[in-house]
């Protein structure tokens, strides 16, 4: 095979470099366009927005237009202001699409935020089953307006800065939802691990169906 080198390879890689740079500011480009047209519709398409927020921040292509980050291209755009962007995807991050668009833009954020404040519960689709706690009972998440969430948000924050926080304890609620969030992926979607004090230390009781026992050997591999 003939080795290329010299003034020939220089040329080749600057031809590839200057493809793969084509490519991102296209893409760039065809990104903003769909953030632009659906920024007219956002109530219905803001999950499409997030999601082309995502690709733009998680892929760097902000940089291929010459921006340091994503809110110096959204601020050059006029699109959006950052924190509404941020907004857009962390729904996209943690709630599932037919969820957020069946509870929208707004209720979906501040249920996404209140899941992050509450040590107990893990995802907003857990929230959304088990009713969120308001003045000592539960109430559905229909019936609650996105400011009385946005309440509980603060509330439990507030009750979090004042709790003593125990290492070992956090640490065990970690793994646990690290071990729950693996069984789930691997199709065990009703399991659910707990970590329990005992008078030896913390323990994780792990409730797995029967029929998806498989999944615990799958994790040792």
């Amino acid at each position: 095979m003939k080795r290329v080198t010299g003034p020939k390879l220089a040329k080749d890689l600057a031809r590839l470099a200057k493809s793969t740079e084509t490519a991102a500011v296209k893409r760039a480009h065809e990104l903003l366009e769909l953030i632009a047209r659906r920024m007219q519709r956002i109530t219905e398409d803001f999950y499409d927005i997030g999601t082309a927020l995502r690709e733009l921040q998680d892929k760097k292509l902000y940089a291929a237009l010459g921006f340091a980050s994503l809110g110096e291209l959204l601020k050059a755009r006029r699109l959006m202001s950052r924190s509404r962007a941020f907004e857009l995807m962390h729904i996209v991050k943690t709630v599932p699409r037919k969820q957020a668009l069946a509870l929208g833009a707004e209720k979906s954020y501040a249920l996404a935020r209140l899941t992050a404040a509450t040590k107990e519960i893990d995802t907003v689709e857990e929230l959304v089953t088990a009713g969120v706690e308001v003045r000592g009972r539960k109430r559905s998440v229909d019936d609650l307006s996105v400011r009385e969430l946005e309440t509980r948000v603060r509330e439990e924050r507030v009750k979090s800065r004042h709790a003593k926080v125990d290492p070992q304890e956090k640490e065990a609620a970690r793994v646990a939802r690290v071990i729950q969030a693996a069984l789930r992926k691997k199709g065990a979607r009703e399991a659910s691990v707990a970590a329990r004090r005992r008078a030896a230390g913390w323990f994780l009781e792990i409730a797995l169906p029967f029929t998806h026992r498989a999944a615990l050997g799958a994790l040792a591999r």
